[in-house]
């Protein structure tokens, strides 16, 4: 679990080493009704596009971003093939989002120790959510759910699943495995916490866009991570190099930057997916000055029997972000280990006092 201490100063560092001038957003507003490159709903009226540009001419996406939502990945049944909510359902919906932060500690245990999200401004009430009339961020199947797991994958994860994983906070009697330190998740190394896609998380769902000449940086508040997309037509990398958060290029389609990435890493992977077959396709847009309307697309055909798609939408918050003080000064490995030795230590002492009766 992070703690939030000082502003993070490595973006900038960052931003310097990738761009000389960062492109300043130039005093140009325009509003355009059309279509959006990739986001095209079969049905839908033209989307409106908010165009402020920096000085290189780019449609400017800058600033700090919230991906925080209320709204499941998938549709529940009850809604069966409806794609929208009424404004009522919506407004409800958000409440009962806003009620849940003060209620619960998110997926914690009642007895596991953690910050309260509502003092720590951490909650939607202070990051300028709006409701999101959607009844799922899975647009693509029309069904609102993700396609079914290729037999192949199917059996990855159910053998994962037996493996036990490292934790599973929804299940305390989950089988835990801690031998050594690379058999804790990527996020308990604090090496990584996966993306892309840009998801709503329970908490820290923040990050922050800049873009240079030639490159668009996003730093995301989840452990500070930066991906930097090159926009200068180069070409992919070589197949054998795999990064944490993959190899993304990018480019524009009108008004919409487009972000393909591929080489990802094994074991870094949304959902599991076969880092090998693995490809997205991400779309920003900028709708009004506070809303990013950003897709994403997923195709991995030894993962899921068919691509899908989700939007999610991206409200805009006050930044800056704070900086990201990972697994309480790295002291979660230490402990998860020293746990598991002790745990060992009293099974095996129980043990041999049962065979001395």
């Amino acid at each position: 679990m992070g703690k939030r201490f000082g502003v993070h100063s490595n973006v900038w560092a960052v931003v310097i080493a990738i761009a000389a001038i960062l492109a300043v957003p130039a005093l140009v507003t325009a509003q355009t009704t059309s279509g959006v490159a990739g986001n095209k709903d079969k049905g839908a009226a033209p989307k409106k596009t908010w165009v402020s540009r920096t000085a290189d001419g780019q449609p400017d996406l800058q600033g700090y971003w919230t991906s925080l939502s209320f709204t499941a990945m998938e549709r529940p049944a009850k809604y069966g093939n409806r794609e929208f909510l009424t404004d009522e359902e919506a407004a409800q919906i958000h409440k009962e989002g806003i009620q849940h932060s003060y209620e619960f500690t998110f997926n914690d245990l009642a007895e596991t120790p953690v910050y309260d999200a509502t003092v720590y401004a951490l909650s939607a009430w202070q990051e300028g959510v709006a409701p999101n009339r959607r009844t799922s961020l899975v647009v693509d199947p029309p069904d609102g759910r993700i396609p079914p797991l290729t037999p192949e994958a199917a059996k990855v994860r159910e053998a994962a699943r037996k493996a036990g994983p490292n934790q599973d906070y929804a299940d305390p009697n989950a089988p835990v495995k801690a031998d050594v330190a690379e058999d804790l998740n990527l996020g308990e190394r604090c090496l990584s916490f996966g993306g892309p896609p840009i998801l709503p998380g329970a908490y820290n769902s923040n990050f922050q866009i800049v873009q240079g000449t030639g490159y668009v940086m996003i730093e995301y508040e989840w452990n500070n991570e930066i991906r930097i997309i090159p926009l200068d037509g180069r070409p992919q990398l070589s197949q054998g190099l795999h990064r944490w958060h993959g190899n993304s290029r990018g480019h524009w389609e009108g008004n919409t930057l487009v972000v393909e990435t591929s080489n990802f890493r094994p074991g870094a992977t949304f959902q599991g997916a076969n880092a090998k077959t693995l490809k997205m396709t991400e779309y920003f847009t900028r709708t009004d000055q506070n809303t990013i309307e950003y897709k994403f697309t997923i195709d991995d055909p030894s993962t899921w029997t068919r691509p899908w798609s989700a939007i999610v939408p991206l409200s805009h918050m006050q930044g800056p972000i704070p900086e990201y003080d990972c697994s309480e000064n790295n002291n979660d490995a230490v402990n998860i280990l020293a746990g598991a030795r002790a745990t060992e230590k009293a099974a095996a002492e129980k043990a041999k006092n049962i065979s001395l009766r």
